[in-house]
């Protein structure tokens, strides 16, 4: 649920028109009518079977607070993002202004700032998960946050996005390479509850540092909700020079979530990532999770998941538990 004209929406709207002129026209109420508070707050307990042994804990993983502001068409949406570490030196998960351009088409939206990598299956917030933990595909193959600028539009049964940033997951310009990394998503949608994306990535940069070797990405995620209270998704996803020079690495996951009701399902993955196709040794992860929609935004979930990791000698086998109650507004 987005708040809107509430209390909190009227204290930012008197903090701004407090400090310098920004050019607001209109009346203080319109301004107020197109902003949208929203966010979330996640806290889990979670311990494994790793050796040494390691004792879980309680931790507050996640608190968010997304303000939108809207009007005709043009606007700006920031995220401000607190981490079990606190704030820290970004605290803005996302931040940026667009510009959707008129009769041209459905509409192209130009986007400039801080934004979530379009890319992939799953997404980045614990309100938009059916599981706790993420599938190996994104914690290995994929970037999280673009720094740089976009163009979008929707035309009959496809979307289309392209983009350009810094680097992967970087807030900071690269003063070597400038913009030096640049992808698109292209999204089809056949038939109602089918879509399938296909991603590339290609840059001079891992992680922000800058790297001689050019990096190139290619994913594919499809997404099917044919059946009442069913969804799977699926994704492939692979890396050349990600980690290092002419090294190629790739994987996959498959996802089932089922809401049995309103307020109960059950989710399933399994996924397989191997670092190195030339090496010997894959990684795997099993997840299964059971979900509880308990009303007014509380939601609360507890899964296991097996990781088994075969490219180091001896091979590893770790359970993980983790329960995890999420509540947004």
């Amino acid at each position: 649920m987005k708040v809107q004209n509430s209390a909190m929406a009227a204290l930012l709207g008197l903090g701004l028109m407090a400090g310098p002129s920004i050019g607001w026209s209109g009346s203080l109420k319109d301004k107020l009518d197109n902003i949208q508070i929203s966010g979330f707050v996640d806290a889990a307990w979670s311990d494994s079977n790793a050796r040494p042994p390691a004792k879980g804990g309680i931790t507050l993983d996640q608190v968010e607070i997304d303000i939108e502001y809207a009007s005709d068409n043009v606007g700006l949406r920031f995220d401000l993002e607190s981490t079990a570490d606190g704030f820290g030196a970004t605290p803005f998960e996302q931040g940026y202004i667009y510009y959707t351009f008129n009769g041209i088409g459905e509409g192209v939206t130009f986007t400039f700032g801080k934004f979530n990598a379009p890319i992939g299956w799953e997404l980045l917030d614990a309100p938009d998960m059916y599981q706790y933990s993420h599938a190996l595909v994104f914690n290995n193959a994929l970037p999280t946050n673009m720094t740089g600028a976009s163009l979008a539009t929707s035309f009959g049964i496809a979307d289309l996005i392209v983009y350009a940033a810094n680097g992967t997951d970087t807030n900071a310009a690269n003063t070597t390479t400038g913009v030096n990394t640049f992808g698109g998503r292209l999204g089809l949608t056949p038939i109602e509850g089918m879509n399938i994306g296909f991603s590339y990535l290609t840059g001079d940069n891992i992680a922000g540092v800058y790297q001689l070797q050019k990096f190139k990405t290619y994913d594919i995620d499809l997404t099917l909700e044919l059946v009442d209270g069913l969804i799977i998704g699926a994704e492939y996803a692979q890396n050349k020079n990600w980690t290092a020079l002419n090294t190629k690495s790739q994987g996959f996951f498959v996802t089932a979530h089922y809401d049995f009701t309103d307020m109960l399902g059950v989710t399933g993955r399994y996924g397989v990532w191997d670092p190195d196709t030339v090496a010997a040794g894959k990684m795997t992860a099993t997840t299964v999770a059971l979900t509880a929609a308990l009303g007014d935004g509380l939601g609360a979930l507890f899964e296991f998941r097996n990781d088994k990791d075969r490219t180091v000698i001896p091979s590893t086998s770790i359970n993980t538990y983790a329960f995890e109650m999420t509540y947004s507004f």
